[in-house]
């Protein structure tokens, strides 16, 4: 009989451990650079203040600024890397206190990777999803392609992209608390066979499941709408034959039907409001937020923009992926577990506008902005926008 302690020890035990050791080392990291930068900071200032490389600039931007276990690991330099951190924290004014707090918990991560016994492979896999290899991202793509044209042909549906947007701006009645506009927008909605309508868009929610309305159950006339519709970042002439809205249990969902349009496709634009949700600024208590996207059929390009009012302060999201179906098991305990294998790209871009590459309806998106900035009385120059990008 095998002994306990030569047991295989399980990888969501080594998970947990270590995920919890990386939430430690960051919340160290953050108050000894608190300390020397208490207001704005970015990679560059950080580099240049403490006299360290820009790339080791960045990687504490990226461990300070994760909403998650997985990408403060992927950010983590090697001993020489946090050696040097910690040195340069230390010169240049960092606290003995906040000094010996991130020295501790830096020794303890080390101690429980080599307590559990998790190889450099599984740390990989804690940090990037296994994606080991450029060889294995290229298959990744590869597969992700033949998986999307195989549902496609499965299902018999999709879109050519898929662009959601959230505004997030201080609210009128508290400028303490946040007011948000979700938008949400579909091009070439077509069928490959006869399907009839399906469910495309369901009312957006917010963490504590409040629904922005409560409407009836209501098929779509010519002289009614969709309350959460934007005509102008939709496709003319919708008729009762397009679009139905349905209400259920679980939330408002509108149906559509491409096969009752001329040319067979369907453009179909969505907007909805959340007045005074929660904080703008980071707490102890509630230091991130989740920004998520409906996903509701194949489709090879998602768009996700975070736009941020100028006069709020300063953020540097993560872009992390997870797939989970509406009213599912919340992230929590298991939530790093349940992170997707893929990758997206994020950055700040200077134009809201799409390319004309990116297989939007580039005119009726940008109206949908303009919508979403007129439902929270800002102008659209007023934001900043942060704009992830996933393929299949």
């Amino acid at each position: 009989m095998t002994p306990p302690t030569d047991r295989p020890k399980s990888f969501a035990n080594k998970h947990r451990e270590i995920c919890a050791a990386a939430i430690e080392l960051q919340a160290d990291l953050k108050r000894a650079l608190d300390e020397i930068f208490p207001d704005e900071r970015g990679a560059r200032s950080i580099a240049r203040r403490l006299s360290i490389d820009k790339n080791l600039g960045w990687q504490m931007l990226r461990i300070v600024n994760s909403p998650d276990p997985a990408p403060i690991l992927a950010a983590l330099p090697g001993k020489l890397g946090l050696r040097a951190m910690i040195d340069a924290l230390t010169k240049h004014g960092a606290s003995d206190a906040a000094i010996r707090a991130l020295q501790a918990s830096v020794a303890g991560m080390q101690e429980k990777v080599e307590r559990l016994g998790a190889s450099p492979r599984e740390i990989v896999a804690i940090a990037s999803g296994g994606l080991e290899s450029e060889h294995q991202r290229r298959t990744l793509r590869r597969m992700l392609k033949l998986q999307f044209e195989s549902t496609v042909a499965i299902r018999g549906e999709t879109a050519a992209a898929e662009a959601s947007a959230w505004i997030v701006t201080p609210s009128k009645q508290d400028p303490a608390l946040a007011t948000l506009a979700g938008l949400y927008m579909v091009t070439g909605l077509r069928t490959i066979r006869p399907l009839g309508p399906r469910i495309i868009y369901r009312g957006a929610t917010v963490a504590s499941g409040v629904e922005t309305s409560d409407f009836a159950s209501v098929e779509v006339g010519r002289g009614e709408s969709i309350p959460f519709l934007v005509p102008q970042a939709s496709s003319p002439d919708l008729d009762r034959e397009s679009l139905t809205l349905k209400s259920t249990p679980r939330g408002q969902f509108v149906l559509a039907d491409p096969d009752t349009q001329p040319d067979g496709m369907l453009t179909l634009g969505f907007a909805d409001r959340f007045e005074a949700v929660g904080s703008i600024h980071r707490t102890e208590t509630d230091r991130t937020a989740e920004i998520s996207c409906q996903l509701a059929l194949p489709v090879k390009h998602v768009f996700l923009d975070l736009l941020y009012d100028k006069s709020m302060p300063a953020v540097e999201p993560s872009a992390s992926l997870y797939f989970s179906a509406a009213h599912g098991i919340e992230h929590g305990e298991y939530a790093e577990l349940r992170r997707f294998t893929g990758e997206v790209e994020g950055r700040f871009v200077r134009s809201m506008k799409l390319p004309a590459s990116s297989g939007m309806d580039v005119e009726r998106h940008l109206a949908l902005l303009e919508h979403g900035a007129s439902l929270v009385g800002r102008p659209l120059d007023a934001f900043r926008c942060y704009r992830m990008h996933l393929i299949y």
